[in-house]
């Protein structure tokens, strides 16, 4: 029996990595196809985007960002243009192709993909118990300092777009008709609206175990 379950388990965790690769290789794709929808950028605005409006729901660096706009430009999904910055200085700047649009479409039109549980502030969590009380609390405070943050700059995001104040979202919405631009608002006040909610469960969830923590210490004192 003991022969059988090392396998075994070695292919769950091969499976698993995989499927993370899978999920960050190709999110990252579509996250460079969706920018390029609302119109031509370079490297260096996809990385502001991502350090900002898109990075909320999906994050890469600079190192994943250049290699993943080649490949895509090599597959005919984007085209890249040279342009002259200054004096010297090269820019490349992208479009997305017809290519480009009707994958990103076909992916937009599948079932939803979610990443596997990987959640690191529980994992310490759980085995925190070494640590003491005083610990845990500033760890649960922490937590909740975390996403009243978040939860504040998703709201200033958000109410920029709604009100017409995000220059990229502007520019797709120039594209589309009337009825078009309605959709293309509500499903970003979804989505970020969406995020809003995510960071209160959070921030209610630190406050009730902070609360638990110190009935814990106060019955341990008793």
């Amino acid at each position: 029996m003991a022969s059988g379950r090392g396998p075994r388990s070695i292919n769950v965790s091969v499976v698993t990595c995989l499927s993370a690769w899978y999920i960050h290789d190709v999110s990252l794709k579509y996250a460079i196809l969706g920018y390029l929808s609302s119109g031509a950028g370079s490297g260096y605005d996809l990385v502001q985007q991502l350090d900002g409006g898109l990075g909320w729901f999906w994050a890469a660096s600079h190192s994943q960002i250049y290699p993943e706009l080649r490949r895509l430009e090599a597959a005919g999904l984007i085209a890249g243009t040279a342009t002259t910055v200054g004096e010297r200085l090269e820019k490349r700047v992208y479009d997305l192709t017809g290519d480009g649009a009707d994958d990103l479409q076909r992916w937009t039109a599948r079932p939803p993909e979610y990443r596997p549980n990987r959640d690191p502030e529980r994992l310490q969590l759980i085995f925190s118990d070494s640590n003491g009380l005083d610990a845990v609390r500033q760890h649960l405070q922490d937590h909740l300092d975390h996403f009243s943050n978040r939860r504040a700059q998703v709201i200033e995001m958000r109410g920029r777009i709604l009100f017409g104040e995000n220059a990229r979202v502007q520019q797709r919405l120039e594209k589309r008709s009337e009825e078009d631009r309605e959709i293309t608002v509500l499903l970003r006040d979804l989505a970020y609206g969406g995020d809003v909610q995510r960071a209160e469960l959070e921030i209610a969830w630190a406050r009730a175990a902070l609360a638990r923590v110190e009935e814990l210490d106060r019955g341990q004192a008793g």
